[in-house]
């Protein structure tokens, strides 16, 4: 698997503030299948890493990773506000793409009061930026509107859930939307959203396990989530398509009862 989003890095966001915390969540990474893993510190109003200073604490921790016997292969990224990523010159925003490829990975807002920040999402897209929208499900807009999440998914911008999400722990409507997105092929990506490595965890896998008797075909589409789009988005190829979903129109239920 190639989990997309975790704050592995340490002392850069509110990931671990210690190496010894990074090596701990790469080694639960790993242990459960992942062989690849973004390092997306925020890059927000609290947090301001450099993409230079993102990339010398990559290639560290890949030093240590190698030399704890770790079977992990570390790549820079990181995980933009949307205020931050309209300030940032092309240039300065290239180098916090993922992985060194085109896109970039944009935090969803959490306030109910974040107003019209899918309009400036579709007019970025429409300029040619390419954007993974993280934890959608968890953001008070779409979960009033889902609507609007599918115009952004329309315009181009890619959907990233995170494994927690399905798996409860962010409370029973954020697990119910996330599954309500699954159904309906909204979601693109699959990833951790680790911070350390035992309270929130790199581990992807255990969503599967929670949510697999509930959404019709995800043993058939798990691959593409966690690998197949995972790696086209970090080497900038062409997207996979989605293999067939077997359940759809649950969004428009959803909405129904609302």
């Amino acid at each position: 698997m190639i989990d997309l989003h975790s704050h592995v890095l340490a002392g850069l966001d509110d990931g671990p503030a210690q190496v010894g915390g990074s090596i701990a969540m790469a080694r639960v990474a790993a242990e459960e299948g992942t062989r690849r893993l973004v390092a997306t510190p925020h890059v927000n109003e609290t947090f301001h890493p450099q993409p230079s200073e993102i990339a010398i604490a990559v290639a560290a921790l890949n030093v240590q990773l190698a030399r704890s016997g770790i079977a992990l292969d570390v790549v820079a990224g990181a995980e933009l506000a949307l205020t931050r990523l309209v300030e940032l010159e092309d240039a300065v925003g290239e180098g916090y793409a993922l992985g060194g490829g085109p896109w970039l990975l944009v935090e969803s807002p959490y306030s109910p009061e974040a107003g019209d920040f899918d309009r400036v999402l579709v007019e970025l897209a429409r300029r040619g930026d390419r954007i993974v929208l993280a934890h959608p499900e968890r953001c008070p807009t779409f979960q009033r509107d889902p609507a609007r999440l599918r115009k952004l998914s329309d315009a181009g911008v890619l959907n990233q859930v995170t494994a927690d999400s399905l798996g409860g722990r962010f409370g029973i409507e954020v697990r119910r939307f996330a599954l309500t997105l699954l159904r309906d092929d909204l979601v693109h990506v699959i990833a951790s959203d680790g911070h350390d490595h035992h309270n929130r965890p790199p581990r992807i896998a255990q969503a599967l396990d929670a949510v697999a008797r509930e959404v019709g075909g995800l043993d058939a589409r798990w691959q593409w989530l966690t690998e197949a789009m995972p790696a086209a988005i970090l080497a900038g190829d062409e997207l996979p398509a989605a293999p067939a979903q077997v359940t759809r129109g649950t969004l428009r239920r959803f909405l129904r009862r609302r």
